[in-house]
């Protein structure tokens, strides 16, 4: 039998510490206003600091001279971690232009980013339970995996940005937008390397990490499936990131995670000693730390009252309630057919406000991957800085509909916009 150890009520729950749940804690707190950020992990991140994820993609468009199109809240992390000397701002690479950090330092600069503006911090909180009322979602019950400690928290508004649909199972009229057709994007397994010739290094290219990839399976040195790679030189320039396995993995079994993160290891092993030996910089290199989590790449989504589509990206749809600017290529990794697809639209995009307002919930807002888009625009929306964007305008509506005691739904949307071009957001 379950034991309820306390209750604890706040106006506004973020549920998901990741890129877009820091945002989101971020921007909903303000005076008088009580903000409360459960993550069940230990730290702030999510896939970019448990899975080592190192480029802040998406924050810039793919067009012309790379425009930043990512503000807001992704200025006052890029602010925390410069203060860290953690972050080269801008970098221009082959395909895209993207903001690179060190990962163990992006995980404190969330949590400055955070704590700074007073949001109550819960980490290692792991949520077990919701219950609604109809439409409105009464509580969410968690447990601190540390201490065991149970707490039933009662929000006012809640915003889901756990990766995936978390509450909308719970309620007896959400929806949940699955993966199409069953099929999941490969996982991987990220690994960092030290002691690497920076310089060096950042002149290899994806093309030529392919090449001598081909020339290692010829010769035995490689057995993996995936046949490219990328590494990107972290700020300091004597340690790299490396991203060259595919992992299969569906989030939602336990022993699929399992076998993803074990498997997952052995990969990473034989592409170190591959780096090692054919990739230049990286001769003296040494692996110092595989990803404690599996970089998912596809999950659950709660279904909203608008669904983004591929459509919708490549032609580049300019919504007349939009939150955000997207312009990263669907970029699907394809664990079937053992293929890297990049589909380019060759025009930004919009996310509307109502891909962040799920069914049958009234008081709860999606955001980060878990905004109602299809398997195709989950492809480029999935990236962190619309996570960041999108997270950032869930807690500002959740502020504002707190404000004005309106529904989630009925939330004047020119104000809307208005406060978050205020706030910086960027969102044509």
């Amino acid at each position: 039998m379950k034991t309820v150890s306390s209750t604890l009520s706040c106006d506004i729950l973020v549920l998901g510490g990741g890129s877009a749940g820091a945002a989101a804690a971020w921007s909903a707190s303000a005076p008088g206003i009580s903000v409360v950020l459960a993550e069940k992990t230990g730290r702030l991140g999510g896939t970019a600091t448990n899975g080592l994820v190192s480029t802040l993609c998406g924050c810039y468009s793919s067009l012309g001279e790379r425009r930043k199109i990512s503000g807001g809240a992704r200025d006052a992390l890029a602010r925390e971690l410069k203060a860290l000397g953690g972050l080269d701002e801008g970098v221009n690479r082959d395909t895209h232009r993207s903001d690179i950090c060190d990962p163990e330092l992006l995980a404190c600069a969330l949590d400055r980013m955070v704590l700074r503006r007073g949001t109550e911090l819960h980490l290692s909180t792991l949520v077990t339970g919701a219950s609604f009322d109809g439409e409105r979602l009464l509580s969410v019950e968690t447990v601190n995996t540390e201490s065991g400690t149970r707490v039933v928290i009662l929000p006012k508004i809640a915003v889901d940005v756990t990766g995936k649909a978390l509450l909308a199972p719970f309620a007896p009229s959400g929806a949940v937008l699955s993966p199409e057709g069953g099929k999941l994007q490969a996982g991987t397994m990220v690994f960092r390397m030290d002691s690497v010739d920076g310089k060096t290094a950042r002149a290899v290219s994806k093309d030529q990490i392919a090449s001598l990839m081909a020339e290692a399976r010829a010769k035995g040195d490689i057995t993996q499936e995936r046949g490219n790679g990328v590494l990107t030189v972290l700020p300091g320039g004597t340690a790299a990131i490396v991203n060259a396995n595919w992992v299969k993995a569906d989030p939602s079994v336990p022993l699929d995670v399992t076998a993803g993160l074990t498997g997952g290891r052995d990969k990473v092993l034989e592409n170190a000693r591959f780096f090692r030996k054919y990739v230049p910089g990286f001769e003296r290199a040494v692996l110092s730390c595989i990803a404690p989590a599996l970089g998912v790449r596809e999950a659950s989504r709660t279904e909203c009252a608008y669904t983004l589509t591929e459509e919708d990206i490549m032609e580049g749809r300019l919504f007349a309630d939009a939150v955000c600017v997207g312009s990263w290529p669907m970029e699907y990794h394809d664990w079937e057919r053992n293929r890297l697809v990049y589909r380019w639209s060759g025009k930004d995009y919009t996310i509307p406000y109502r891909s962040l307002l799920p069914r049958g919930m009234d008081n709860v807002l999606a955001a980060g991957r878990n905004i109602s888009v299809t398997s195709g625009a989950y492809a480029s929306s999935r990236v962190m800085g619309q996570c960041l964007a999108t997270g950032h305008a869930a807690g500002t509506a959740a502020r504002l509909a707190l404000r004005s005691g309106s529904l989630l739904r009925d939330l004047d949307r020119d104000l809307l916009r208005k406060t978050l071009l205020d706030e910086g957001a960027i969102l044509e």
